[in-house]
């Protein structure tokens, strides 16, 4: 019972925030995780910790552009390179394309750069589901605000089982089973990731084992072997905190798997084709070409795809409010035939008057929330408040010891253990390293026992410890754990 009322609370709360969110226009804000984003990337957290707004306003105006990741839900970066057609439509306006595919990708079954099935997840979900139905954008809220804390199941992309698979000549498909994509069991609360595997393509660098070309009438095949990174997932203190390529005994592991591409029938075109044509095609109509193919000797009349659409920005017409229906318009023509295309610009701000109701206080790790109401449009509005600043009182400066230990020979009883010697400095209430002296932490210090206890008496680590280059400095930003690293 009390998992229900948890559950039914969760979901009403979702539909306050939802209602807040809802009177604008979809966009990164809808699938933007902060608490990832920072977790993700170390400079961020040490700049900006878990300001969501700073990161939110980061991810847009340069992470994006660097490729970065700042969602659990969809790589915009990767569905932008996708998708010729949205990148001639939406250039640098990172908010059009989550808009596009909270609103039309889905449906499209537009998968590049997915990395959470959201149907999946409302499919899973008979509150979510009867809550919003298909809209996507609050849909994502909830994943983000609630279903992610409360380790709800749904939003795995599948993959397919073998690892041997025969795909169309345009694309690659299939898995590797070297590929660490599981949730672990003891851990409900990770995320998982990364997304399924793709084998690459011969021009992304696969290995060609043997082929069969195709003929007139009868398809052929590639045989490939895959050669793309194996991905795992990194736990840092359990908490998940992005991938990196698997390693194993030093080296980095990548796909073995083979698998066969097949090669349709086809004839073939005479090396020029200028007077061919008998309909070139267009933006919005098919061409016709024919010719005697140079295999067979067979005159063939061939029907040519339209041309996809070249679109550039031509005008806007600008928000008018902050209501629903408010949206302005982005106004997008094609080069080649004219035809127009549009997309809605987000609301304008909400006018919020002073006052503010705190909802969640701030501390210094973490921002705390507050709410009003917009003067104009009455809408509950939720932000962030900023961090506190570290509690100057409780700052501690601690002396802090690093393995430096290398040796070829681990076993040898000559050799030296040594220690590095340096400070840190940390929030007493949050344990978040706000400086360290590490300039004299490369001169390495000799580890002595001589109470005998089998560890040094100064950084306490172990005489017979084994390995090479293990040394390990804090960094600013870091969560303080312990003096000796």
């Amino acid at each position: 019972m009390k998992g229900k009322k948890f559950l039914a609370f969760s979901l009403a709360a979702a539909l306050l925030v939802g209602g807040a969110m809802s009177v604008s226009a979809a966009g990164v804000q809808d699938v933007f995780d902060a608490d990832a984003y920072a977790g993700k990337y170390a400079d961020l957290k040490a700049s900006y910790g878990t300001d969501a707004k700073a990161l939110l306003e980061h991810f847009l105006t340069n992470g994006a552009k660097e490729g970065r990741i700042a969602s659990d839900i969809l790589d915009v970066a990767a569905y932008r390179s996708a998708y010729a057609d949205l990148n001639a439509a939406f250039g640098d306006n990172w908010d059009a394309y989550v808009e596009h595919y909270l609103t039309f990708g889905i449906k499209e079954k537009r998968t590049t750069g997915v990395l959470f099935d959201l149907a999946d997840y409302a499919a899973k979900n008979a509150d979510v589901k009867a809550a919003y139905g298909e809209d996507y954008a609050a849909i994502a809220q909830h994943y983000v605000n609630f279903g992610k804390k409360e380790g709800r199941p749904g939003g795995e992309i599948k993959k397919a089982e073998s690892p041997v698979v025969v795909a169309a000549a345009s694309g690659s498909s299939g898995s590797s089973n070297n590929t660490d994509t599981n949730k672990p069991a003891d851990d409900d609360n990770a995320t998982v990731a990364p997304a399924a595997h793709q084998h690459w393509t011969l021009a992304q660098g696969a290995t060609l084992i043997s082929q069969l070309l195709p003929t007139c009438t009868e398809a052929g095949y590639q045989e490939l072997r895959c050669n793309a990174p194996v991905m795992e997932n990194v736990y840092v203190d359990g908490k998940w905190v992005g991938t990196q390529q698997k390693v194993v005994n030093g080296v980095p592991v990548t796909c073995d798997s083979v698998y066969k591409v097949s090669l349709a029938p086809a004839h073939s075109r005479p090396e020029s084709t200028d007077n061919l044509y008998i309909e070139h095609p267009t933006c919005t109509s098919t061409g016709v070409m024919k010719y005697t193919c140079t295999k067979c000797g067979k005159d063939i009349t061939e029907t040519l795809e339209a041309l996809q659409h070249d679109y550039v920005q031509v005008g806007f017409v600008e928000s008018k409010g902050c209501r629903p229906g408010d949206e302005g318009q982005n106004i997008f023509q094609c080069k080649n035939c004219g035809v127009k295309t549009t997309s809605s610009r987000p609301l304008l701000n909400h006018q919020l008057g002073t006052k503010r109701n705190v909802e969640v206080e701030s501390t210094c790790t973490a921002a705390g929330k507050a709410y009003g109401f917009c003067d104009v449009c009455g809408a509950k509005v939720y932000e962030n408040l900023p961090l506190k600043p570290h509690n100057v009182a409780k700052t501690t400066d601690v002396i802090v010891y690093a393995d430096t230990y290398t040796v070829e020979d681990a076993a040898a009883n000559d050799q030296t253990r040594t220690h590095a010697v340096y400070k840190v400095t940390y929030c007493g209430d949050c344990q978040l390293i706000t400086a360290v002296d590490a300039a004299d932490a490369g001169t390495d210090v000799p580890c002595v026992d001589a109470n005998k206890d089998g560890a040094c008496d100064t950084c306490k680590l172990q005489m017979n410890r084994t390995g090479k280059n293990q040394i390990k400095i804090y960094q600013v930003g870091e969560t303080f754990i312990g003096t000796v690293q």
